[in-house]
């Protein structure tokens, strides 16, 4: 049974059904929608695995190469820009979209921008975590459950990297959506199999805030008060054909596009003129003077030799003659092309970096440096992009995953993109070192995790602290003697100490000064002889 209301098929689609035999497709299955596409197939599962035949969206698209052949780059000027920021404005995106893929592939400083932002974003870590703060009656177990489930959504996707830059990007591009596409069967039946990024210049909208609407022929002008009409309720997500659950949406209020192709029309200036500063100048013009008293006659060949010399070309010139370079001076103030070029790029990389850089890398020198500032630079940008980025997903793919799974159950975890968790090894053995020596004890198990070293625990012999060789630890060692003062030499305190040290075994190996060797020498005899009589050496020092 036909459809009421239901809008024609283009030429294009019903080429491609005649070539597929779909003519005869089965009712309520069109295969201009992708739905009934990916629901009907003479020749199997579209796309399933190769081989199987394309579906007519996908012919209708191959066949649909006007965007390919269209250059929105040629006679771009200010003006222009202009207009296309003011149809973006009322929701016609699709020219401005276009323009903006040109030039990210032709503005080196937009380029270099796009895929450092990116680099930085993909260095981060994702993990789905569980709220501090448990909403009420919630319990650790449900927080747990919900965790390993949510985590195992995010493993099952396949495009996870190339979903987050895309997200990433509309702030250049002042929008990103993406569809889910779903596992059809097997133990994964349901779940988010990719998020598809559909092209910014397949979008408009009905005004700056309204509905997005589908355009799948990048129609230009269809906005404000048209898309309706136009496109129809099918193409406009939130319809019963486009359920807004089924999409990953994020917007940018100020994108960076207007900026980024405002410096790149005044870049392609300033390069053309540079161009054609060295084309004039690139090469150094001379100017012969010729020498005084030419004979009668030899005015030709005196000037056809000051024009070969002056031409670049190899001559010679009468005694007296000089050369002079006008034009010298001139190209060593190339610097107001090139500056100017510089401007356009500095204002891009300032407004993509929110004012933290205004160049994409700096020069190492020695060490590190300001190459480490300008990397921790980057890594906060990625941090704060990432936070918004953690909000859209939060609310467009965990909450409707935990609510058809738990209904009914508060949300107790969140998926967030954050710094990984690097450890410094060597900082943490001596932190550890550190600790120890001070008399505290750690956790063995707790630094093999950190560092990934399996460590074990050796028990370590503690040094003499009574004076009862019978006691632990306080057997006399054979062979081995006391040290004995000579008392034809009186130790100094100074002295003293440092025996003390040497040959308590639990005094650390340290400066004293004659006040820590009189504190030495007052404490209780915890370092005596074997036969229990206190060291003479103290003795002297306390006299």
């Amino acid at each position: 049974m036909t459809k009421k209301n239901q809008k024609p098929a283009s030429p294009a689609v019903q080429a491609a059904r005649q070539m597929m035999g779909t003519a005869g497709a089965p009712a309520g299955l069109d295969p201009e929608n992708a739905r009934g596409a990916a629901a009907w197939n003479p020749f199997g599962s579209p796309a399933a695995n190769p081989g199987d035949g394309s579906t007519p969206e996908e012919l209708v698209r191959r066949s649909n190469f006007w965007r390919d052949n269209y250059n929105p780059m040629r006679g771009l000027t200010i003006a222009r820009l202009l207009a296309l920021f003011e149809q973006a404005e009322r929701g016609a995106q699709a020219e401005v979209q276009l323009l903006l893929r040109k030039a990210e592939k032709r503005f080196p400083v937009l380029k270099g921008f796009v895929e450092k932002l990116l680099s930085s974003i993909e260095e981060l870590e994702g993990k789905v975590r569980i709220k501090e703060q448990l909403p009420e009656g919630a319990t650790k177990a449900m927080a747990e459950q919900q965790r390993q489930f949510l985590q195992k959504r995010y493993d099952l996707l396949k495009n996870f990297k190339t979903s987050i830059a895309q997200l990433a990007l509309a702030d250049l591009r002042g929008y990103a959506v993406l569809q889910k596409h779903r596992y059809q069967d097997g133990v994964n039946d349901g779940a988010v199999e990719e998020l598809y990024w559909i092209e910014p210049w397949c979008w408009c909208r009905d005004g700056f805030y309204g509905d997005f609407y589908y355009n799948e022929n990048s129609y230009f002008g269809i906005g404000l008060g048209t898309c309706l009409s136009t496109l129809g309720e099918a193409n406009r997500i939130g319809s019963v054909a486009l359920p807004r659950g089924e999409f990953v949406i994020r917007e940018s209020e100020s994108p960076l596009y207007e900026i980024a192709l405002i410096a790149l029309v005044n870049w392609l200036m300033g390069r053309k003129d540079y161009s054609a500063f060295t084309e004039i100048f690139g090469l150094p013009n001379s100017v012969v003077i010729m020498p005084a008293n030419i004979p009668p006659g030899k005015e030709a060949e005196y000037a056809n030799a000051a024009e070969r010399v002056a031409r670049g070309t190899s001559g010679s010139l009468p005694a007296g003659s000089d050369v002079k370079f006008p034009s010298a001076a001139v190209r060593a103030e190339s610097s107001p092309f090139t500056s100017f070029c510089e401007v356009q790029e500095k204002d891009v990389v300032l407004a993509g970096t929110g004012g933290e850089l205004t160049m994409l890398s700096r020069p190492t020198g020695i060490g590190k440096g300001a190459s480490e500032e300008h990397d921790s630079a980057w890594q906060k940008i990625a941090v704060n992009k990432a936070v918004r980025i953690n909000e859209v997903l939060q609310r467009d793919f965990d909450a409707p995953e935990l609510a058809a799974e738990f209904p009914g159950q508060p949300v107790c975890v969140y998926f967030a993109l954050d710094i990984k968790d690097s450890v410094d090894v060597g900082a943490l053995l001596d932190n550890v070192v550190k600790a120890e020596s001070v008399g505290l004890q750690t956790d063995a198990g707790e630094i093999s995790a950190r560092t990934g070293l399996k460590l074990t625990r050796v028990g370590v012999p503690q040094a003499p602290t009574t004076g009862n060789p019978a006691a632990p630890g306080n057997l006399p060692v054979p062979g081995h003697q006391p040290h004995q003062p000579n008392p034809h030499h009186p130790a100094k305190p100074d002295d003293v100490a440092t025996g003390l040290a040497a040959g308590a075994g639990d005094v650390p190996d340290q400066k004293h000064s004659p006040e820590h060797s009189a504190e030495f020498s007052s404490a209780p005899a915890a370092h005596c002889l074997p036969d229990g009589k206190a060291a003479p050496g103290i003795t002297q020092a306390n006299q």
